[in-house]
């Protein structure tokens, strides 16, 4: 009998409200409602060209410019040496149809100051590195995050891979209903790399800070912002700063079941709106459980700051949170404000914010022990199955091994690394009639009426057989199928997909 772990076992039983189906089994968070390209066309990715303005057919920026839902899969695999920007939502990016995985050097949806219209995404199995320090083949280009999201409502990310960028590996601003989770993200390179977290900042009447979720990531070598919460005055270019919106929007935030492996920083927090007293507190209501700090010997801090504490409007549930060096404290005893924590330690100012016996009622979550993550997460996080950087990431953290060296320098020069020759991809699968599955999989279940000479990724009769729930399309269904072999052993999968 198969045995699932117990963090994958809770996340497949974790659903949205009833009636409600995820994006697909395992979303949590708030942008687990997400639909994507769900009953739309299906993209092919036949080229790894740049195509930075998105004309060429077959390219990974073309499918991103077209409109309508859609679900992008691919047919190649390695470096494409160019930004993916997504012009129009209702999209999923089906990264687990690569034949041998997929790098970007930065995706990115800006519904803020492009004005792009981006809302509805569910990417999975992505990696995307900036490279910074590295070249860009003529026509390519990158971008200094590897994941930006300004201005976009309703999304999730799963089993992405955020590494190498230059600013931050991730930035959230003017954003709404938002999943990251069971991704990878750190190691961010050069003089930024302090600040080379995950930044969530700016709120604004039209895009509206609120409901983030990072659940069960593995943060590597994040020398700060993990996370930093801030909202400082925005507006849209050429107009006076804007600071209603923090005021009026707290901030919902589920930060659980994360594992920082090396950190250099704690979670901050600037309490006041714009960083101006006079504007009053940026209110923030939060769910902290089961994270674990790995920390190298003479780490300074504690775990959150103390500011978090000193709002009496802002609302937090803290449980299960554990920092390496201080095994026997835990939650409100890691909250610090400064960098004497190992002679000052613990903390026992509990501070006046409201420090909640009950989480906050945000979407479910099914936490697992914060004790069971530093030896079972980092093998089913990040795109997968692993490269060589991701391996690398993985096998520190298991060794809880990290060098003394500043976190802005890389450890390897792994940035592209992919487990195959450049010159001899591997193949895709045969899809006669072009809908996304493969002609071997819809042979095997021929009983259910797939045809691998007719397109059906729309039709549902795989849904119950496969998720045990209606609404599914036969392509999630093969998607989810797909990923769900990432996750597990491969001799599960011997005999292919019956």
């Amino acid at each position: 009998m198969m045995r699932l772990s117990c963090f994958l076992y809770l996340a497949l039983c974790a659903m949205p409200a009833l009636g409600q189906i995820p994006a697909f089994p395992g979303a949590e968070g708030f942008g687990a409602a997400a639909t994507g390209g769900r009953g739309g066309v299906v993209l092919h990715v036949t080229t790894l060209s740049p195509d930075p303005a998105g004309t060429q057919p077959g390219s990974l920026n073309w499918a991103l410019r077209q409109s309508g839902p859609r679900t992008v899969v691919f047919d190649v695999s390695g470096v494409i040496h160019g930004i993916a920007n997504i012009v129009h939502g209702d999209l999923t990016i089906a990264g687990q149809t690569s034949p041998g995985g997929i790098i970007v050097r930065g995706l990115i949806c800006d519904g803020h100051y492009e004005q792009n219209s981006c809302d509805n995404l569910i990417v999975r199995h992505l990696r995307t590195r900036p490279g910074w320090n590295l070249p860009v083949p003529p026509g390519g280009e990158r971008l200094d995050d590897a994941l930006r999201l300004d201005g976009i409502h309703l999304a999730i990310f799963d089993h992405l891979t955020l590494a190498h960028a230059t600013d931050e590996a991730l930035q959230i601003s003017w954003a709404s209903d938002i999943t990251v989770q069971d991704s990878m993200l750190g190691e961010t390179v050069g003089e930024h790399a302090d600040r080379g977290g995950v930044l969530l900042n700016y709120s604004h009447p039209d895009h509206p800070q609120d409901r983030i979720a990072l659940i069960r990531n593995l943060w590597y070598r994040v020398g700060g912002r993990t996370p930093e919460i801030t909202c400082e005055a925005s507006n849209y270019d050429g107009l006076p700063g804007l600071i209603q919106s923090c005021q009026s929007t707290p901030l919902q935030l589920e930060l659980s079941n994360n594992l920082y492996a090396d950190p250099g920083f704690l979670v901050w927090y600037n309490r006041d709106v714009d960083q101006n007293p006079a504007a009053g507190a940026y209110q923030v209501q939060i769910n902290a459980v089961g994270n674990r700090f790995l920390t190298r010997p003479g780490y300074p801090y504690g775990m959150f700051l103390h500011d978090l504490l000193d709002v009496a409007t802002n609302q937090l549930f803290v449980s299960d949170n554990q920092l390496s060096a201080y095994p026997t404290l835990s939650d409100y005893q890691l909250f610090y404000c400064c960098n004497d924590f190992p002679a000052n330690g613990p903390n026992l100012d509990l501070g006046v914010a409201n420090r909640r016996s009950q989480r906050l009622s945000f979407p479910a979550i099914a936490y697992g022990p914060g004790s069971g993550l530093p030896g079972e997460l980092p093998g089913r996080v990040g795109a997968l199955p692993a490269d060589p950087l991701e391996r690398r990431w993985r096998d520190s953290t298991l060794a809880q091994s990290f060098p003394a060296i500043d976190h802005g320098t890389p450890l390897a020069n792994d940035t592209f690394d992919l487990d195959f020759d450049p010159d001899s991809p591997p193949a895709a699968p045969q899809d006669s009639d072009g809908d996304g599955m493969p002609d071997e999989f819809e042979l095997a279940q021929a009983a259910l009426g797939l045809d691998p000479m007719v397109a059906d990724n729309n039709g549902d009769q795989l849904s119950i057989a496969f998720t045990g729930v209606a609404g599914y399309s036969n392509l999630e269904c093969y998607l989810n199928t797909l990923a769900d072999q990432r996750l597990l052993p491969d001799t599960l999968f011997q005999s292919g997909f019956e």
